[in-house]
């Protein structure tokens, strides 16, 4: 997971710049009147992010066609998302826009390597539809962490998966990502979810409820495998030149650097398990 800094855009703004651009004079000013509950509703959002208690805030299992929020009903909400701000044609895609930039060299957050294609509601809109345009609901991922993550809503603290907007500090600095190497022929990376031991409980959990969410073992796994099948003439010829020791110093020196740039990385977890396997520094993980 990455940290990204926090949007500073006001949701009044945002909302106002989407209904605004509606021709249907009924629906605009429905929407205008239920302004005030979507102030309330991104104010405790924000107050229960911040205290990492986003799964108490209640989803709206009403139908689309029902009303959601005064007289609007749940489609016409996240509509305002869908048709108002992802609309290129309308002015608020300039804000969807800016959102979706956050993201540093234009990485996912959630995994990490994915490239960045659209904007994830970390509260799904289907549930929380008064959440639809709200700034912080908002998570520039790529398309795979959008669509392929689990569809669960978590209703306990140890359910919620990482916030990229509220989550920093140990989660972040705190290495809880590790893999290690499967002799198979050639050999595989094994991802796993290892938390420090001084962590409370809760945010043990959490690690793995966003790893499971992501499908995160399957996914670095087959990042890792094409990464070793591109390594494998290095470290061939390093093996070669210099003998094994060269290998398993090269990929020390490869796990430092990523450690340094992200601990939780899957590229840290995999150069590390690389770099502790004898089996593997020897030329018997099939590189040679």
């Amino acid at each position: 997971m990455r940290a990204l800094a926090t949007p500073n855009d006001s949701p009044k703004t945002v909302y106002e710049t989407c209904i605004n651009s509606i021709a249907n004079t009924d629906l605009r000013d429905r929407l205008n009147l239920v302004t005030p509950n979507i102030l309330v509703a991104a104010g405790d959002y924000e107050q229960k992010a911040k205290a990492k208690q986003l799964y108490s805030i209640p989803s709206n299992n009403c139908k689309n066609h029902e009303i959601a929020l005064g007289g609007v009903t749940k489609k016409e909400l996240k509509d305002v998302y869908s048709s108002h701000m992802v609309d290129r044609a309308k002015p608020a895609r300039a804000i969807y826009d800016l959102l979706l930039s956050q993201a540093p060299l234009g990485r996912c957050p959630f995994c990490g390597f994915g490239q960045v294609s659209t904007l994830d509601h970390y509260l799904p809109k289907a549930k929380y539809p008064q959440l639809s345009v709200l700034p912080l609901n908002l998570i520039p991922s790529c398309r795979d962490c959008n669509t392929g993550k689990s569809d669960a809503i978590a209703t306990t603290a140890e359910e919620q998966s990482l916030h990229p907007y509220f989550d920093h500090q140990n989660f972040i600095d705190d290495q809880w990502l590790y893999a290690e190497v499967r002799k198979t022929k050639p050999a595989t990376i094994y991802f796993f979810v290892k938390a420090p031991e001084q962590w409370d409980n809760i945010s043990k959990t959490r690690v793995q409820s966003h790893f499971n969410a992501f499908n995160l073992a399957l996914r670095y796994s087959l990042e890792a495998g094409n990464e070793m099948v591109s390594l494998r003439d290095i470290l061939v010829n390093y093996s070669k030149s210099m003998g094994s020791h060269s290998v398993k110093k090269l990929l020390e020196i490869e796990a430092k650097s990523f450690t340094g740039r992200h601990s939780n990385s899957w590229e840290t977890a995999m150069y590390q398990a690389l770099a502790s396997s004898d089996w593997y520094c020897d030329g018997d993980g099939g590189f040679l």
